[in-house]
């Protein structure tokens, strides 16, 4: 108990610092005017800080920048929701696991909340793009032309997400069980 508490701990501050660094990164997009900030000292340290349109949609991410549309406003910040909702998740979970409770409800709903994302992932990876440009079609009438782009990673997520709600099938079943054991004489 006293390692998975331990444990526990170092998971939860990694996947804060791995939610802080998300969501600065998302503010430094959203207020500069470039993706991609580059840090430079003069004893040859870099720093590069940034989001790029990357996976499935890095195609997409072309058209609209060869559009002159900003790539990574309308597709990379959509491409980090899932992650920064994954790294929620983690957060709430591992807390869980830091005060000792494992086959909870509340462990259960992760579970179920992490299957659903990973899930939802997919179906955005699928269709976003398409709809996104014929949106753009519609309201700029600039012939983007619409794909449907799905990569391994994407189907990987997408069996990770059908076995991680499995997971939580399987742990809602045996909470039910433990339940009615407990009421038996």
């Amino acid at each position: 108990m006293k390692k998975i508490i331990w444990m526990s701990n170092i998971i939860l501050t990694l996947l804060l610092l791995s939610l802080l660094t998300m969501l600065i990164t998302t503010v430094i997009v959203l207020i500069s005017d470039t993706p991609l900030l580059n840090f430079s000292q003069e004893n040859g340290t870099n720093m590069w800080i940034g989001l790029e349109v990357s996976g499935s949609w890095a195609s997409a991410a072309k058209q609209l920048t060869q559009s002159n549309f900003n790539a990574v406003i309308w597709l990379g910040l959509l491409q980090l929701l899932p992650f920064i909702l994954i790294n929620i998740i983690l957060i709430r979970l591992f807390y869980l696991y830091r005060q000792g409770l494992f086959f909870n409800p509340k462990n259960i709903s992760c579970f179920t909340w992490l299957g659903t994302v990973l899930l939802a992932q997919f179906i955005i990876v699928a269709i976003y793009p398409a709809l996104l440009f014929t949106l753009l079609n519609y309201v700029t009438g600039s012939g983007l032309g619409r794909m449907v782009s799905i990569n391994d990673t994407d189907i990987i997520g997408l069996l990770a997400g059908l076995i991680i709600y499995v997971i939580a099938w399987v742990m809602k079943q045996a909470h039910q069980l433990q339940q009615e054991q407990e009421l038996v004489i």
